[in-house]
């Protein structure tokens, strides 16, 4: 019969579990539809074709409820595309409506029925078009639905971390080398590698420093904002004020340079062996998922760095020290960008992997995909590095 205290830890992860699914599964499918499916059509339609086409109807909706009016585009308008004439309704792809009904009001007025104009549609089904491909604010909503999928992937990780964690857990946990950490099991076998962080850990990430900074930056850019409307305005204030927003539009520009990155090719590494030891070698295997040719180069660096965690008065800092860094590929041919293959040796004096609680010793292959006219692919992929007593045991 299992202990008490295992079936306990092993129930209140499964209420954690289950609490924090609900927020991802929320979140999930709002940035599905408010998100993704906008967003991805808008990158999509940066390639449809320009159409010239007739307005046939044009008209603002307003929706009621007890929290106000609300207001939308509603257009038809037709075109000929490839000697055949279709209809389209879509105005842009985020679709709802919105408060304000000046600006929508100044579009019907630009374009009345009869009046003609140019429309988007995609050539590969000429019957997808849409009125309006721009970006504007409105599509920044998207981004609310990623909070409840970081508070309930972050609270999943956090549960079965705390029960991988716990002594029942532990009892089957890998082994350590004796610089505290793990030795991944069958470590004299090929091993696939994972980046310390997916693409959409990273837009989480920064979608969550970008509402938490703009948030707090937000009220007193308020305050600047209703000081000089009431033509009582803080120039202290405002050249305080200054640098912080610039930070905050730097972050709402980071976001939307990190949502295009998840576009990009994606890389396959395979390590065999996949524990290096000091004085031995292995081999790199790499696979490209997606379209090789759009990366103009590939480049990946060994790189062997030193952390160290202090603080000073109630504040963390880590510094980080690069004591070793190896080119082993840089590629700018497509064949060779698509599967290729490089050697990763170690020299007999290098440190293996350390981990304490303010100190570590990290080894990591840094892969970057340069892509023209696109914001490029950058992850890292921490490999372990055993002691040298391990050599006979993990040597390629």
């Amino acid at each position: 019969m299992k202990p008490l205290s295992s079936r306990t830890s092993r129930s209140s992860s499964g209420c954690l579990a289950v609490f924090f699914g609900v927020f991802l599964v929320a979140g999930c499918a709002g940035s599905y539809f408010l998100l993704w499916k906008p967003w991805s059509a808008w990158v999509a339609a940066r390639s449809w074709a320009a159409t010239p086409c007739t307005i046939l109807e044009s008209r603002v909706v307003e929706s009621s409820d007890s929290d106000g009016s609300t207001y939308r585009v509603d257009v038809t308008y037709a075109y000929v595309f490839n000697g055949r004439e279709y209809q389209g309704s879509r105005y842009d792809f985020m679709g709802g409506s919105s408060s304000g009904r000046e600006s929508k009001d100044a579009v019907v007025a630009e374009n009345p029925p009869g009046s003609r104009t140019t429309c988007w549609v995609d050539p590969d089904d000429p019957s997808q078009a849409v009125f309006d491909r721009g970006l504007s604010w409105i599509y920044l909503i998207g981004l609310f639905p990623l909070v409840f999928v970081a508070v309930g992937a972050g609270g999943m990780i956090y549960g079965f971390r705390s029960h991988r964690s716990s002594p029942a857990a532990s009892a089957s946990a890998p082994g350590k080398s004796p610089f505290g950490v793990d030795i991944p099991p069958q470590g004299s076998q090929p091993r696939q590698l994972s980046p310390q962080m997916s693409p959409v850990g990273k837009l989480v990430g920064i979608i969550l420093a970008a509402v938490v900074w703009n948030g707090i930056v937000s009220v007193f850019l308020w305050q600047v904002v209703k000081g000089w409307r009431t033509g009582a305005g803080d120039g202290c204030l405002t050249a305080f004020v200054v640098p912080f927003v610039l930070v905050g539009l730097g972050l709402i520009f980071a976001i939307f340079q990190q949502f295009l990155v998840l576009f990009n090719p994606r890389l396959e590494l395979t390590l065999g062996p996949g524990v290096l030891a000091p004085g031995e070698s292995a081999l790199l295997q790499w696979t490209m998922r997606g379209k090789a040719e759009r990366v103009q180069k590939l480049r990946i660096v060994l790189e062997g760095r030193e952390e160290a965690t202090y603080r000073q008065g109630t504040r963390t800092t880590t510094a980080r020290e690069v004591f070793s860094t190896v080119l082993l590929a840089e590629v700018d041919n497509s064949f060779s960008i698509a599967n290729g293959t490089a050697r990763v040796s170690l020299p007999d004096d290098a440190p293996p992997s350390f981990a304490a609680s303010r100190n570590k010793i990290v080894w990591a292959l840094k892969v970057t995909l340069e892509i023209p006219n696109w914001p490029d692919s950058a992850d890292e992929y921490e490999i372990v590095v055993a002691p040298a007593a391990l050599r006979q045991r993990f040597g390629g």
